[in-house]
Formats: C-alpha cells, structure tokens, sequence
C-alpha cells in the first residue's frame, strides 16, 4: 500500500507541471521559435531552387552557345562555297570579255591594215591612168 500511494505521489508530481497553463508570453515566444525555423526552412529551399535553376539556365545558355558555334562554322562553310561557285562563273565570264576585247583589237588591227592598203591603192589608182 505504501508502494501504491509513492507511486501515486510521484505519477501526481510529474503530471502537475503537465496540466500547467500556457501564458501568453510563452505562446509568443512558441510562435517565434516555429516562424525563425520555418523562414530558416524555406530560405534554404529557395536558395537550393535558385542554385538548381542558376545551374539549369547555365546549361541551357551553354547549349545554345555551342548551337551558335556551330551555325557560324556552317555559315562560314556556305559562304565560302557560294564564294566559289560565284567566283567562277564571274571569272570565266571576265577571261571571255577579255578574249573578245583581244580579238577585237586584232579585228581592228586588220581592218585599220586594209583601210590602209585600200587608200594606198586608191592613191597609185589615181596616180597612174
């Protein structure tokens, strides 16, 4: 019986402090615990998002310099085969613009070394009839 009634004293005195009201001020102080833990929480889940986004928009912005990398050493390969293949034509048709001025010239020559002979013939005409 004296067991039971210790026992009884000691389960008494561990359960008053439990059936102590809460004040104000310690609600306060509760509540301001729970906020600092809760802002600590999501500050670093809104830094870890903002890394994981920071590192995503890195490879993307990586992604798409390699893209234009390599559309420049495409466009620089096109270039240079219109290059080419308006080279060409432009310098064929120039050497067939100088071949005709050539032989042009040779044309005159001739027909300036004709004009010629017919006046001196025209001239030995008159002279001799």
């Amino acid at each position: 019986m004296k067991n039971i009634l210790v026992l009884l004293i000691l389960f008494s005195a561990i359960t008053l402090p439990a059936l102590a009201e809460l004040t104000d001020a310690n609600l306060n102080q509760i509540r301001l615990i729970i906020r600092q833990e809760v802002k600590a929480e999501v500050k670093a889940e809104i830094t870890a998002s903002e890394d994981r986004m920071k590192e995503y928009i890195n490879l993307k912005l990586e992604n798409v310099n390699n893209q234009i990398k390599a559309n420049s050493s495409e466009i620089g390969a096109i270039r240079s085969q219109m290059n080419v293949f308006i080279g060409i034509p432009l310098l064929i048709i120039t050497l067939l613009f100088a071949w005709r001025a050539l032989r042009d010239r040779a044309n005159d020559k001739q027909i300036q070394a004709l004009i010629a002979e017919n006046e001196h013939l025209k001239r030995q005409q008159t002279i001799t009839p």
